[in-house]
């Protein structure tokens, strides 16, 4: 590491943009998923995320019956 405090490993400033996967949607991909360190992460904004949890996923439970 660097004196600054910035890494000096090669590639260590490439920056990725990851955008939602769901179709139709410009928002950037905040929420990223991978079963395995083998598969690429695939990305989604906070509304499309897929996975549920929480108070949201309570939410759906009871509105299930």
């Amino acid at each position: 590491m660097s004196i600054d405090g910035h890494s000096s490993a090669p590639g260590a400033s490439i920056h990725v943009n990851h955008w939602c996967e769901h179709e139709g949607c410009k928002q950037w991909g905040c929420y990223g998923h991978s079963p395995r360190k083998d598969v690429p992460a695939r990305w989604w904004c906070a509304e499309h995320f897929p996975h549920k949890f929480g108070a949201e996923l309570e939410a759906e439970l009871k509105a299930r019956g």
